[in-house]
């Protein structure tokens, strides 16, 4: 038995001989290169020592409804025609053999089929026999038999497994140690800082060069590490092609604008997971923000609020979950000068062609909204990347250990009901403003929210709409 890639379903083969014509089966919805392997595991037992069952052989996968794509299969395979037979014994239990053969018998794998170890990490009553060619990888807890040959089949049941701890390496993140800032992205960097404390949505517009891409860069070292291992958090593929295991550090992923929807959302047959997917407890960062199809960032607004997305195909349905804060950055026109101190060379009409790829239903769904037009080379603002993370380890932990107190939310709203500012305002975007006001105060480690901290927050919700003003 093993479990299929999404790591949802368990596969397990069942095996069946009975007299008749020599044949060999396999059932329950397998690919081609599922049956390929029929000649491949009876080449592999012969040159193994064993013998080949010259009877009907029928392999039936179950569950028979999900599509089996798997070569792994191999080995769960070969040895469920030689128990069936007699020709070696298992130990007791539950145990799950994964990986492919070799028509001389050596059994095959390797980085490909960790994605089946981590998302299997906490079935502590599940053994695994895998390919040897994984005993010196991280692997997660658990009991693990490692073979070389099909001949070490022979052997299994009187051997002791090998009792792994888990060992999660420490992931060094990138630093920065220490950057100068002008006044302009000091601003726009607490802005940042807000988003990052209390996991809200934010946009950024700014001249070319302005250091958007910076500020942004500089939030990864400073991500809090994850309290405990998430059971959602079932590793990643990196761009490289290699499987990176789950660590404490949360993830940012920064996808090309050349992203597909697919790419972004997650989908295909079979199911692959997505930036958001992968970008799971942590931060997605678009960077060139407006260079993205408008289809693709409209299909993030329904994951930008909801915790959970459901992807339906013909064939299967996925459910996700989407816990990620997502950050944007952008040009506010093509050629990048709309108001800065260099010249704009285009028209109103391509600016606002340009401005209407943010759909004002995917503004209201972004609670921090800041400009980056100014800068100036005097770079007064020393910031190190220890002393931030003290003080963002600081508001945290205050964060998670104040009491609120009773009825602010309710004297807040009020407030926003009775502004003529803020009252023609959607009822989502006042409960932004009400939640991005509880975040500052705890930045400024209040246990109660003060108009200051309203005003603040109602000038990052509302920032957007100087874009309107170009008709």
């Amino acid at each position: 038995m093993l479990y299929e890639w999404n790591g949802t379903k368990e596969i397990q083969v069942e095996v069946g001989i009975r007299r008749g014509l020599p044949g060999f089966q396999i059932l329950g919805c397998a690919s081609l290169s599922t049956k390929e392997s029929r000649d491949r595991i009876r080449l592999a037992l012969e040159a193994s020592g064993y013998l080949f069952p010259l009877e009907t052989i029928i392999i039936n996968l179950k569950p028979a409804h999900i599509p089996k794509r798997m070569v792994s299969l191999d080995l769960a395979i070969a040895v469920g025609i030689l128990v069936a037979t007699d020709q070696v014994q298992i130990p007791e239990g539950r145990i799950f053999f994964l990986g492919g053969l070799g028509l001389d018998g050596s059994v095959l794998g390797g980085k490909e089929l960790l994605p089946y170890l981590w998302q299997n990490r906490d079935n502590a009553d599940v053994s695994f026999c895998l390919p040897k060619s994984l005993q010196e990888d991280i692997l997660p807890a658990g009991q693990y038999y490692f073979l070389n040959h099909l001949e070490g089949l022979q052997n299994l049941s009187g051997s002791s497994p090998d009792n792994r701890e888990v060992a999660t390496p420490p992931t060094d993140p990138q630093t920065w140690e220490r950057v100068f800032l002008d006044p302009y992205q000091m601003k726009t960097f607490q802005g940042l800082l807000y988003a990052l404390l209390g996991k809200h949505h934010s946009l950024l517009l700014g001249s070319p060069g302005s250091g958007k891409t910076m500020l942004h860069r500089m939030l990864e070292p400073l991500l809090p590490p994850k309290e405990t291992r998430d059971q959602n958090d079932q590793g990643i593929w990196t761009s490289g092609g290699d499987f990176e295991i789950p660590t404490r550090k949360r993830p940012f992923r920064t996808p090309h604008h050349s992203a597909t929807e697919v790419g972004l959302v997650g989908g295909g047959l079979p199911f692959q997971p997505g930036e958001i997917s992968k970008a799971y407890g942590g931060i997605l960062y678009l960077d060139e923000a407006l260079e993205f199809k408008d289809r693709i960032l409209e299909s993030l607004r329904m994951p930008m609020e909801d915790s959970y997305l459901e992807i339906v195909r013909m064939n299967e349905k996925t459910k996700l979950k989407t816990d990620f804060t997502l950050m944007l950055s952008a040009n506010p026109c093509p050629c990048g000068n709309y108001h800065s101190n260099h010249i704009c060379h285009c028209s109103l009409q391509k600016i606002r062609l340009y401005l209407q790829k943010i759909s004002g239903a995917f503004l209201d769904r972004i609670t921090i909204f800041q400009t980056l037009f100014e800068t100036t080379n005097e770079r007064c603002i020393k910031l190190e990347e220890v002393k931030i993370k003290e003080i963002l380890s600081e508001r945290f932990a205050f964060r998670n250990t104040r009491l609120v107190p009773e009825g602010e939310e309710q004297r807040i709203q009020k407030i926003l009901d009775t502004n003529p500012q803020t009252k023609q305002l959607s009822l989502r975007k006042k409960k932004q403003i009400v939640s991005l006001t509880r975040t500052i105060a705890d930045w400024d480690l209040s246990s109660r929210t003060k108009e200051v901290h309203i005003w603040e927050a109602v000038e990052y919700c509302i920032g957007y709409q100087w874009i309107y003003s170009l008709g």
